[in-house]
């Protein structure tokens, strides 16, 4: 994270005082859609294989971008230009992270290939170089020690036959980026300026700025994302800023947390947040599931989504705040210094039924993951992620695995009777213990 240590960036949100005119959408709306070209264009141009040795650290391409004319084709300020190049080249860098990730989870569950052969493939994937030059189909030109690394890795396996895997994976796993979203874009701080309790933004006019009214008079010198909303006539201008964390006093000691869908958050002392967070995504799911296969049903007929979608946003709000409100009233009643939750599995497609399934894949817990880390550097709280295989069956006490019946864990061997989540939660608090005594901080999020 950029800036002082001791400080953490937040999102607030800025809206207009009055319904802007038709006629000033349209114009807010034509510069989306410009800046939605130029994403799309340097996604076409950029998002290949051959253009990868250029994607660090991108000047390359900002200065191909402004030699290719586009920007004086569509008449486009460079402040919104240049931002929405970068813009696109994040989402390529991205793109390329999911890729690689995903070609190494095949190369894990690949059972055909030897521990010599994984070894050669991951190198060739963290080394920038050597990846380019197998993908490009050449011969890796490496100087120095890593000339000396890739000749040690390449002495007993077939690099002709590994390097052709690789392709195959990378062609099946990449998806080339592509956007039709142009509900809004992103300002620099010389595209805006603020005034008479609003704010001017650059317009396509030559020296013209747009004056929008805003509730607030507050003023920011940053990087500033517009989000346009036509229906209702307005905007919100998404504004980050960096606050200093607080140090309340009597924050300390270590807490485990068992999550989940049920409850949301059961600590190792047994304490319960969120007991309602089910009833919140339960309503959601059963919206959706009814509501959504009838406006597919009837897309021939153009039915519209704007009624689903309001629906839909106002249940996510409701359930939002309750996890906000829990998560606040968790750490100021228990005042941790140090919190460990479980690392999560991912979403599955085995279930009990349709609509168990439906719950289980519409669980926001990568939301209420992302709050909860919020909220602990908020107040300087520090958390940190355990392995959590096998985590609920192990008993707490004495470490032999229990059996669980109807939300209690017995264990045969102690003879140890509690609630499930807080066994859970118990084994939770020694894992995170045992990683701090062995010094391992690398799982701190």
């Amino acid at each position: 994270m950029k800036g002082h240590k001791d400080t953490i960036y937040k999102t607030v949100y800025q809206y207009n005082q009055i319904p802007l005119s038709a006629a000033d959408i349209e114009r807010l709306q034509e510069i989306a859609r410009d800046c939605r070209q130029v994403k799309n264009y340097v996604y076409d141009r950029y998002s290949g294989i051959r253009s990868l040795s250029k994607l660090h650290p991108g000047y390359t391409i900002q200065n191909e971008m402004t030699k290719s004319g586009l920007r004086e084709k569509l008449g486009l300020p460079s402040v919104y230009f240049y931002l929405s190049v970068f813009d696109a080249l994040g989402d390529i860098k991205s793109q390329w992270t999911r890729t690689k990730s995903r070609v190494g989870q095949n190369i894990r569950n690949n059972p055909n290939l030897s521990p010599e052969d994984r070894h050669y493939l991951r190198f060739v994937m963290k080394q920038s170089q050597c990846f380019e030059s197998v993908l490009m189909g050449g011969e890796p030109k490496l100087v120095g020690v890593w000339k000396e690394r890739y000749a040690d890795v390449q002495k007993d396996v077939d690099t002709h036959r590994l390097n052709q895997y690789l392709r195959r994976q990378v062609r099946r796993c990449r998806n080339k980026p592509h956007t039709d979203a142009a509900d809004g874009f992103l300002a620099s701080p010389k595209g805006y300026r603020y005034a008479d309790h609003g704010i001017y933004l650059s317009m396509k006019e030559s020296r013209r700025r747009l004056f929008i009214p805003l509730t607030d008079n507050n003023r920011y010198s940053c990087q500033i994302y517009v989000r346009l909303y036509p229906e209702k006539r307005g905007l919100t201008l998404n504004v980050p800023i960096e606050v200093k964390q607080r140090h309340p006093a009597g924050y300390s000691g270590e807490m485990g947390l068992a999550m989940g869908l049920k409850c949301m958050f059961v600590t190792n002392r047994g304490r319960a947040y969120g007991e309602k967070y089910l009833e919140y995504q339960s309503a959601l799911t059963d919206y959706v599931q009814k509501r959504l296969p009838r406006h597919q049903r009837n897309a021939k007929n153009n039915p519209g989504m704007k009624k689903y979608n309001a629906g839909k946003a106002r249940l996510e709000e409701a359930m939002h705040n309750y996890v906000n409100e829990e998560i606040n009233r968790m750490l100021d009643t228990e005042k941790p210094g140090v919190v460990y939750l479980p690392k999560l599995p991912p979403k599955s497609k085995a279930g009990f039924n349709r609509k168990v399934n439906a719950t289980v894949n519409m669980w926001q817990k990568g939301f209420v993951k992302s709050r909860l880390l919020q909220k602990c550097r908020e107040r300087s709280i520090e958390l940190v992620e355990v392995f959590g295989k096998g985590i609920s069956i192990q008993c707490s006490r004495c470490g032999a695995d229990g059996v669980k019946e109807k939300d209690v864990f017995r264990c045969p061997s102690c003879g140890i009777e509690m609630p499930e989540r807080q066994n859970t939660a118990k084994n939770v608090l020694k894992r995170g213990c045992a990683l701090r005594e062995d010094g391992v901080v690398e799982n701190k999020l």
